[in-house]
């Protein structure tokens, strides 16, 4: 992915602080902490469906569904996460429960 300017990723943090819903939606939102605004976002080594930050250590879920392929953040609220596994649920009602495969 592109690096984002500052001012682009002041906008989308600014935004995206006080307006979560649709996060999921905006690809470059990957990259940018809603916690301290920051840009130093990697994988987290032990679960690939999270990110963290580098900076703050705030982690968070963000992955595509298995069953539609939309993308899943735990940021946003539609995607809540599963009172049985603690996964997110996909906006299309999916989850990638380890012991229950999906739930539609």
């Amino acid at each position: 992915m592109e690096t984002l300017d500052r001012e682009t990723v002041k906008k989308l943090f600014d935004h995206y602080r006080k307006h979560r819903d649709g996060i999921r939606n905006k690809p470059e939102m990957a990259s940018i902490c809603l916690i301290c605004g920051s840009i130093h976002i990697l994988p987290k080594a032990d679960d690939d469906r999270k990110l963290f930050c580098r900076s703050c250590g705030f982690a968070f879920y963000r992955y595509s569904c298995s069953v539609c392929g939309k993308t899943i953040d735990g940021r946003d609220p539609k995607n809540q996460a599963c009172g049985e596994c603690g996964l997110r649920v996909c906006s299309c009602g999916a989850c990638d429960c380890p012991s229950r495969g999906d739930k539609n």
